[in-house]
């Protein structure tokens, strides 16, 4: 998924024009279905040209509700194709804002560009918001954002990962992300999942991730913990029956004030203690594919903490 970054300037000229404040007669809130955006949001948004205002151009996913922390507050993820979409896959414009929950005026607004390919694509149900007690400093909450794909896949593959959480904390009319990874792990460590070869032993390791706060802070921000639940599991083609070994690995990322997000957090959350779980039984060589080992996908998973543009 290649994710490009983009300012939010058309907010401040849609905030300048003053037409967004769209008060609700009779109603003391704007009434928030469990993820569907209300026509009053979507109007606003469309009025700050942060929509398409032709109706010929459908959502591709959405998600609204009001915010926990704030109940004046309500926090809306929108995606929709940009023109440019080729036959390689459609370009969505995925749109993350803050909006007063009674009145729908917009507040804050940060842009991301995602392309589709053979390995992401987003459906109606791929958007979802996180509202956990993200107090990243006094007064400074961040929510997230959970991108989920859709996409198959390959039929046969060595590694997949699923459910990318973003974090946001709000500078005044901008939307920050400081926080970036992947949640939904699996890896082939040994053997072929689609192999007939009777003789053969199959392991793979599944690892879903949670983001914690801790007490401890650096550079303004309190230190995330991300902890990795890990469930190996063992088979073989001449049984049904599996072996499941479960673990718990977490590490501490903290803040600087060079990318202004968090370091600490990369790849090796996941693929270290991966490394540690092979080695454990003697496969050395066996690194899942995803962080660089032999498994055929390469490269990093994309966990590393992203800055602002």
């Amino acid at each position: 998924m290649r994710i490009v970054e983009r300012a939010s300037k058309r907010l401040r000229r849609g905030l300048a024009a003053g037409g967004l404040l769209l008060a609700v007669a009779g109603a003391p809130g704007l009434a928030y279905a469990k993820d569907a955006c209300p026509l009053q949001t979507l109007y606003a948004l469309t009025q700050a040209s942060l929509l398409p205002a032709d109706g010929d151009v459908p959502l591709v996913a959405e998600a609204c509700k009001v915010w926990p922390y704030d109940a004046s507050l309500a926090l809306a993820a929108v995606a929709y194709p940009l023109p440019e979409s080729g036959d390689d896959g459609r370009v969505l414009r995925l749109v993350i804002a803050v909006l007063g929950a009674q009145e729908a005026n917009i507040l804050a607004v940060h842009e991301t560009d995602l392309a589709e390919d053979a390995a992401f694509a987003l459906l109606k149900d791929g958007l979802k918001l996180d509202t956990a007690r993200y107090d990243l400093a006094k007064g400074v909450r961040a929510f997230g954002v959970v991108v989920r794909s859709s996409a198959p896949g390959p039929s046969c593959p060595d590694g997949r990962f699923n459910d990318e959480l973003t974090l946001y904390v709000r500078e005044g009319d901008a939307l920050r992300p400081v926080f970036n990874s992947y949640t939904d792990f699996w890896a082939r460590v040994v053997g072929e999942p689609c192999s007939w070869d009777r003789s053969q032993r199959l392991v793979t390791e599944e690892a879903a991730f949670t983001i914690g706060v801790e007490r401890s802070a650096h550079n303004g921000f309190a230190d995330l913990r991300v902890t990795a639940n890990v469930a190996r599991i063992e088979s073989a083609a001449t049984s049904d029956a599996e072996q499941t070994v479960r673990r718990r690995d977490s590490r501490k990322g903290v803040f600087d004030n060079t990318s202004r997000g968090p370091v600490g957090i990369d790849e090796a959350t996941v693929c270290q203690q991966m490394r540690e779980l092979t080695r454990k039984v003697g496969m050395k060589n066996q690194t899942p594919g995803f962080c660089g080992g032999n498994g055929g996908m390469g490269g990093t998973m994309g966990c590393t903490p992203r800055s602002s543009s």
